[in-house]
């Protein structure tokens, strides 16, 4: 069966990719960390809300820190009293190609992937009350999934998508910092906007647009049975 989410949804959890990838170009270290923690904890919030579910993301937080949990808590420690100077840190110049960087679109796709498996989930009646055991079914099922599959073309798809121009870079890391850098941000207090105009708005666009195409949805929602199959039949 498949469960399509929003374009709204899809667009969101596109441009949080595009925030994960853009870590990669972060010269702080522990901030790149900590800004692919919270723009992967933002796409599943706005999942969860998207789906009526009203609860803290920290109760399911296996969907977005990894079902075995703490490998990000010296980020999360970090972001929240990380000195406003160090945000503000100049942006260099960059000259990558965004979408031609390696590991780039796969950023990109993990998010879209697991905002689309969440969705899927939460329409099917999963995790109507939060559950640590529950979220991390979910997560391995996830990650199971992407073990399970070749998805070259998907990639491929959004690389293209992100590889327009030199200006992407640049915006991409300014937009990640600006958004997903902020020291105590909560599921409460967080306001980011995530229709942000010129290259990432543009990009993300691009990246919509062709995880709409036939072939590509054909792989979705392939990857959609492969979660399912992983869920009913977990690793031991």
């Amino acid at each position: 069966m498949s469960i399509q989410p929003p374009a709204t949804l899809v667009g969101q959890a596109v441009v949080c990719g595009i925030a994960v990838a853009a870590a990669r170009f972060v010269p702080v270290p522990l901030l790149d960390d900590a800004i692919r923690l919270r723009a992967t904890q933002v796409a599943v919030v706005r999942t969860l809300r998207a789906n009526d579910r009203t609860y803290a993301s920290k109760q399911v937080a296996a969907l977005y820190e990894g079902a075995d949990g703490g490998i990000f808590s010296d980020a999360a420690k970090y972001l929240r009293s990380v000195p406003r100077r160090v945000v503000l840190f100049p942006v260099r110049k960059y000259v990558a190609i965004f979408g031609a960087v390696k590991g780039v679109p796969t950023d990109v796709m993990k998010v879209v992937l697991l905002s689309r498996v969440i969705h899927r989930s939460l329409q099917q009646g999963r995790l109507t009350e939060p559950g640590e055991d529950e979220a991390k079914a979910l997560r391995r099922a996830y990650d199971e999934a992407l073990k399970g599959m070749d998805l070259s073309l998907l990639k491929a798809a959004i690389a293209d998508g992100l590889s327009q121009g030199r200006k992407l870079t640049p915006a991409a890391v300014k937009f990640a910092r600006g958004t997903f850098a902020k020291p105590g941000a909560t599921d409460e207090t967080d306001a980011a906007d995530l229709r942000p105009d010129g290259e990432v708005g543009e990009s993300a666009e691009r990246v919509e647009e062709a995880l709409n195409r036939p072939e590509i949805q054909r792989i979705l929602e392939r990857f959609d049975e492969q979660f399912e199959r992983a869920l009913e039949n977990p690793q031991k």
